[in-house]
């Protein structure tokens, strides 16, 4: 039996159970449709634990498994899977190199090696208020899906003030903002080699606050508006290959980048199995659970799946297809009373779907929806349309109410 580990599973136990792999999960609220995947634990709702990595992987401890497989969260708390890297039962990144390529300012030397940038960073006390005229972020260290990340006032005194209030500056960086598209590329590695699997534009902001937070991904990242960048398949294809022999990095790995007239500004490297992937998997037609256990486990030549170039989904319409995910997020207060039937919409492609009785919070997670369509454009439009309808449905009745 594998055990799944992370903040939310469900996409990763999908990949693992549609692999033949029999499985057992463990994440923080364990979702309806998580459960059906399997045996499956939500340390809040079933523990009445803290949703915390340390909680997470200290139930998991308890556990007898063949291998563990982590998705979001315990990339940020390495030191918390040595006792599976110990064991030889971590597949995945190991500590040591999640350490390496979590820490900015080794990921900008490796880049710098093959001519990649990064936006300007500094240590939060190092950084000069004499910049202040310039958009700068202020950015937490190891954490994922844009939380935290504040822009700071462009007055000085007021962006000290901001540092200043910092519980420990040392968990943050300064970063430049750079203005472009956010996207990512996913690619399998082995320890040595790499090949991409898929790239993603990325969608972010919850109705115009918290601007840089994770709100969802479509696949495949159109580049074709962009004629300038007539590089940038080859670029990608050598920075994963860099990053993989620099790294020593294993499994499914997704860089995320910003991409304008400039080229690509690498802002920070996932090295997990990431949300964009469930998307990937639709667009190539096929689970990639047993190449990342394969690749894990590789000690010599590793057989790699086709590059995403070469594996390309035909839409329904005969065009080539897109496929998107969009965060549903509350906009108020509420909790979800109605006994939803889970299977009408897991059809109308509803995921991570809470039971009835969550309470939920404003500027939280409701769900996540799912499309497809023939267009960047179009696929982005019918996710606007199923968010809306997923928050009626759930009982996010304010912003209904609104409109």
């Amino acid at each position: 039996m594998f055990l799944i580990v992370g903040a939310s599973i469900r996409a990763l136990m999908e990949s693992a159970v549609e692999s033949g792999y029999p499985i057992m999960g463990i994440d923080f609220f364990g979702d309806l449709d998580t459960r059906r995947c399997g045996k499956t634990v939500g340390i809040v709702n079933d523990l009445g634990l803290a949703p915390t990595v340390k909680d997470l992987l200290q139930v998991a401890r308890g556990l007898t498994c063949q291998g563990l497989v982590y998705a979001s969260g315990p990339e940020n708390h390495p030191e918390e899977l040595t006792f599976w890297e110990e064991r030889g039962l971590l597949y995945g990144n190991g500590v040591s190199a999640l350490m390496q390529v979590r820490d900015p300012w080794q990921l900008r030397q490796a880049l710098s090696e093959i001519g990649i940038a990064m936006p300007e960073f500094y240590r939060v006390e190092q950084w000069s208020s004499d910049e202040a005229g310039e958009k700068w972020l202020l950015k937490p260290l190891n954490r994922g899906g844009g939380h935290g990340i504040a822009e700071l006032p462009q007055e000085k005194a007021a962006a000290r003030a901001l540092i200043s209030s910092l519980g420990d500056p040392s968990r943050y960086i300064v970063q430049k903002y750079i203005s472009g598209i956010p996207a990512s590329v996913t690619f399998l590695a082995d320890g040595r080699q790499a090949v991409v699997l898929g790239t993603s534009r990325q969608l972010t902001g919850i109705q115009g606050s918290q601007p840089f937070i994770y709100a969802g991904n479509i696949v495949p990242f159109d580049i074709s508006f962009l004629p300038g960048l007539r590089t940038f398949e080859e670029d990608l294809i050598r920075i994963s290959k860099h990053l993989a022999s620099a790294f020593g990095l294993r499994g499914v790995n997704t860089l995320d980048f910003i991409v304008n007239s400039s080229g690509i500004w690498v802002l920070e490297l996932n090295p997990r199995w990431s949300a964009s992937v469930e998307l990937i998997e639709k667009r190539r037609g096929e689970r990639l659970f047993s190449h990342h256990i394969a690749a894990c486990k590789a000690k010599g030549q590793n057989q790699f799946p086709s590059s995403g170039d070469n594996r390309k989904s035909v839409h329904k319409h005969g065009m080539q297809g897109f496929w998107g995910k969009s965060i549903v997020y509350a906009q108020s207060s509420f909790q979800v009373t109605a006994d939803l039937d889970m299977q009408y919409l897991y059809g109308q492609g509803v995921r991570d779907i809470p039971p009835a009785g969550t309470r939920l919070e404003s500027g939280q997670p409701i769900c996540t929806v799912l499309s497809d369509a023939a267009s960047d454009a179009a696929c982005w439009q019918n996710l606007q349309v199923k968010s809306e309808w997923a928050r009626q449905v759930f009982g996010d009745i304010k912003l209904s109410a609104a409109h």
